[in-house]
């Protein structure tokens, strides 16, 4: 199948310079921004369960039809100033992604931000308390004046040369002059590819970027701080990483979700960083006086607890240059 984003690529033409793009990111090559659109976060992580809002709220904070997909995530906020209006952000997408073959699984505009209907912020809220993003990066979806509240809600799938793709693209009217949009691509690809996006060139730039990379490749067996074999080239990449950058030392913190009691989490959490740690030092020859091993268990998630996506979001290794 030829790439079903073709014909969203060619009516949305050539983009600006990126002169203003948040440092480090970019758009993904199958989907480009509207022109004008300033690209000011992404976020890219491997494994990670996503449930897709296929339509209206049912009930309180209740939507009844979901399809549950997993795989590389790839997120990217966009602000775009203006005259060009809400709706037509929403024509223009919806028409790309029809034109270009996929499956529409939910569709819809709406003015009224209390409507329950597909495309309202009301579901928008819905869909988003089950596909967290951090609370602190910014993103103004949900917010706004009440004279500027109107939204939008796509989501489609298709396949890329054999592999499933889902794209959610969720946009509001932040200000009279400010529109804001959300473009989640989850990409079913299989773990040993996956893996190899999670290099250390990419941790490279999180690091230089952020000062800090999560990494939820690196898999423990249940309750225990025995890492499993196939997250051993993930560690490898460390090693690369830090002989890459040989003045770079970090911290290697261990984050658990809230499942069992804090004590035990913190000394999980503290036990697994340390392992990592040790084999960096014994199997990839990195100075310990490079590595401080700590564990702050469920004390910093990144997303909620409630749901099986947002605890594995919060079990993670991270590396903070210190």
């Amino acid at each position: 199948m030829r790439n079903a984003f073709l014909a969203l690529i060619l009516l949305l033409c050539a983009t600006i310079a990126n002169a203003q793009d948040a440092n480090g990111c970019k758009d993904h090559p199958m989907i480009t921004r509207y022109p004008d659109a300033v690209l000011t976060w992404c976020e890219v992580m491997n494994h990670v369960d996503y449930a897709i809002a296929r339509g209206p709220v049912a009930g309180y904070k209740t939507i009844d039809a979901w399809t549950n997909v997993k795989g590389k995530r790839t997120r990217l906020y966009y602000t775009i100033s203006g005259t060009v209006s809400l709706r037509d952000l929403f024509l223009n997408y919806q028409g790309a992604l029809k034109r270009a073959g996929v499956n529409m699984l939910a569709e819809g505009q709406q003015d009224k931000s209390t409507s329950p209907e597909i495309g309202s912020r009301t579901m928008i809220g819905v869909h988003f308390a089950r596909n967290d993003f951090p609370p602190s990066v910014g993103i103004n979806l949900l917010k706004g004046s009440a004279t500027s509240a109107g939204s939008f809600y796509l989501a489609a799938t298709m396949s890329d040369k054999g592999t499933p793709v889902h794209v959610v693209v969720v946009g509001s009217q932040y200000t009279s002059e400010v529109k804001v949009m959300l473009v989640d691509i989850i990409e079913e690809v299989g773990i040993a590819t996956d893996k190899i996006k999670v290099n250390a060139e990419w941790m490279k730039q999180q690091i230089e970027q952020h000062g800090k990379v999560a990494l939820n490749d690196i898999l423990f067996d249940t309750d225990k701080a025995t890492v499993q074999a196939s997250s051993r080239p993930i560690i490898a990449e460390i090693g690369k990483l830090l002989n890459m950058m040989s003045e770079l030392k970090v911290f290697i913190v261990g984050h658990t979700d809230m499942t069992g009691s804090l004590e035990h989490n913190l000394d999980l959490s503290k036990r697994r960083a340390a392992e990592v740690a040790r084999i960096l030092v014994t199997e990839h020859a990195v100075a310990v006086t490079r590595l401080d091993a700590h564990g702050v268990g469920p004390l910093a998630p990144v997303s909620s607890n409630r749901t099986d996506a947002g605890k594995q979001l919060n079990r993670r290794v991270e590396l903070v240059a210190r």
